[in-house]
């Protein structure tokens, strides 16, 4: 698929709802329901301004999410 233009600013949007934060670890963006479930992004009910703010979320809860899953695998092998 090729992209040829976006649409404007005015026109963002993000997802609303989502995985409640009571129920993720913040340190870890685990499931605090099922152990060795890990959320990020826009699957989180989770909102900000438009600007970069909702990306970030998404970067960073990613890479917690990752890390963490990848930690918990390693503690498991042990």
């Amino acid at each position: 698929m090729e992209i040829s233009a976006h649409r404007p600013i005015e026109e963002a949007i993000v997802t609303a709802g989502g995985v409640h934060l009571r129920e993720v670890d913040p340190r870890t963006m685990e499931s605090k329901i099922v152990p060795g479930l890990y959320f990020a992004g826009e699957v989180l009910d989770l909102q900000a301004d438009t600007g970069g703010y909702n990306l970030q979320a998404a970067f960073s809860t990613g890479w917690l999410a990752g890390t963490s899953a990848a930690e918990n695998a390693i503690s498991e092998q042990h």
